[in-house]
């Protein structure tokens, strides 16, 4: 009974700090912003990489990129670009990924577990975010997963800003699925996603 009372309250909890259609981005921040960017491989990393530069580095400091363990093409990449552009603070922390390539899916619970594991040194360790920017790869979920629990616990609200990959064009991608109600600004590049999902928002192509 009492776990059933506790699982009620869980979701009662939930529902209250799911963001809302109508809802913005929490209060307009004052000063910096601790923000964890989430580098995928790939066109996930490049795209990712083309939103970062629209940043104010000077505002949107320090930057947390978090990557996969193995994944060094993203890591000279935003090691590059923050080493040209000399604003603000930056480092990297690695995560194992949640989920890879050919991996039978019975093992997944088991990866995502340890990666979330792994995450959470690097909330702990490094940077509690106030923001996290992310566009599709797994390894945004544990990081996402995370950034619930202090808003569950009303300790502190970590906004998610979730943009799908402009290949993404008459669906969403499974991350984008799973993170839809959970995102607080949810982007997409192609109009015709906004009639499927009438929480996401287009603003033309960001990319």
């Amino acid at each position: 009974m009492l776990i059933l009372f506790g699982i009620i309250l869980f979701l009662v909890r939930l529902w209250f700090v799911l963001p809302r259609h109508d809802n913005l981005i929490s209060k307009k921040r004052t000063g910096h912003c601790k923000t964890c960017i989430i580098l995928g491989s790939g066109g996930h990393t490049t795209e990712m990489m083309q939103l970062v530069k629209g940043l104010d580095l000077t505002r949107y400091t320090p930057r947390c990129y978090v990557i996969a363990d193995n994944d060094r093409l993203s890591e000279e990449k935003a090691r590059e670009y923050e080493q040209e552009m000399k604003k603000g603070t930056f480092f990297i922390s690695k995560i194992p990924r949640a989920r890879r390539v050919g991996q039978p899916i019975k093992t997944v619970p088991w990866t995502m577990l340890y990666s979330l594991f792994k995450s959470s040194q690097v909330f702990l360790g490094t940077l509690i975010p106030d923001l996290i920017l992310c566009n599709g790869p797994g390894s945004c979920l544990p990081i996402c997963i995370l950034a619930y629990i202090p808003r569950l616990l009303g300790i502190k609200r970590i906004d998610i800003i979730y943009v799908e990959s402009f290949a993404r064009v008459h669906s969403l991608s499974v991350t984008g699925k799973l993170l839809y109600p959970f995102a607080d600004q949810f982007l997409v590049q192609w109009p015709e996603l906004v009639s499927r999902y009438p929480k996401a928002i287009y603003q033309g192509v960001l990319v």
